[in-house]
């Protein structure tokens, strides 16, 4: 009975703030980069996690493409890139389609900052990495890789499935590491160089682009990181991830300043448990997830996507604590997501 009131209280708490809240899955079944691949490429494990994301009340999940350092989705001739694997397009064209069928947008995000590892990497890994981050390499992959992703999303008329564009998860790892000549000038120099190759086609010209940045108090950022002259000048929106046990968002006065300006959207594209505890317990995640939809109201977000909506792995694993279904059944936690959506398109009806 006390956990039903103390559920009770916090599922209140945070239907008295309501924002839109969805999901990420990033990668299907654990299969991490290889997903849309043929020999992975669960169709009905792609419909069922859209049925959990729209049966949440849900319009929006954030999913991976090019997640890894090896890159099984690309064709490559002596280590130089070729394209992109047909079987890829068609399997994410799908997936699009059945986010169509379920009312559910696809938030896109391609690179997995957290993949450059000068400290784990071979030299050769480490260059291909880097090289996507540089001036000739980006191109290359926008000419071979991204255009023609884009093109035929666009030719199947599936480019409204798309929400938005993040660029590369939690680039502040790869600036911290060495991956950009010039560090934030340089992420800055391509965020507007892809953003205006993304927007020049028809269907995407008003997608929004960004990168993505860990909120946290151990991160450094640049002072000027939301300014109109700062590196993220070119950035459509912020998309901030959070993970403290307490649900509480580090400078969140500085976020209130900014959202203050009305200039542009701050979403909180991940949140969760801290990353040191690996506990599995529902009433902290239920706790967790009312204080963060609490805190990102409070601290200007206007949308918050929780991670992760899945992860049905048997046995210990840490991921299992932050997900919304784990070992095959629903946590409460999803079920307070669910109402406070309801909850939200209600007061947004009124």
């Amino acid at each position: 009975m006390k956990r039903f009131v103390l559920f009770c209280l916090l599922l209140l708490c945070a239907n008295s703030y309501a924002i839109p809240v969805g999901f990420n899955q990033a990668w299907f079944k654990n299969n991490y980069s290889s997903q849309y691949l043929d020999q992975a490429y669960d169709e009905a494990e792609v419909a069922r996690i859209f049925k959990l994301t729209q049966e949440a009340g849900a319009t929006n999940l954030r999913l991976w493409l090019f997640e890894s350092a090896s890159f099984p989705m690309l064709l490559w001739k002596e280590n130089n890139l070729v394209g992109i694997r047909p079987d890829f397009i068609k399997n994410f064209l799908r997936t699009l389609q059945i986010a169509k069928e379920h009312d559910v947008q696809v938030y896109m995000t391609f690179f997995d900052a957290h993949v450059y590892r000068p400290d784990k990497l071979s030299r050769a890994a480490l260059k291909k990495v880097r090289n996507f981050y540089g001036p000739k390499g980006g191109d290359e992959f926008l000419a071979k890789v991204i255009g023609p992703l884009l093109q035929s999303i666009e030719d199947a008329g599936l480019s409204s499935s798309v929400s938005r564009i993040d660029l590369s998860n939690e680039v502040d790892a790869v600036i911290n590491r060495g991956g950009f000549d010039q560090r934030w000038a340089g992420a800055g120099r391509m965020l507007c160089r892809w953003k205006a190759y993304i927007q020049n086609f028809n269907s995407f010209s008003k997608t929004p682009v960004t990168f993505s940045l860990r909120l946290h108090a151990l991160v450094f950022h640049p002072l000027n990181l939301l300014s109109d002259d700062g590196p993220m000048a070119c950035a459509d929106y912020f998309d901030f991830h959070s993970y403290e046990d307490s649900g509480k968002i580090h400078r969140c006065k500085q976020m209130q300043k900014y959202s203050a300006l009305g200039k542009k959207p701050l979403i909180l594209g991940e949140f969760g448990q801290g990353f040191f505890n690996h506990r599995y317990d529902n009433n902290l995640q239920t706790k967790n997830t009312a204080t963060y939809l609490e805190s990102a109201k409070n601290c200007g977000f206007s949308e918050a996507l929780a991670w992760r909506l899945s992860d049905n792995r048997p046995g210990f694993n840490k991921e299992a604590r932050y997900s919304f279904e784990a070992f095959g059944v629903m946590r409460p936690a999803y079920e307070l997501i669910k109402a406070h959506n309801e909850t939200f398109l209600l007061h947004k009806l009124k």
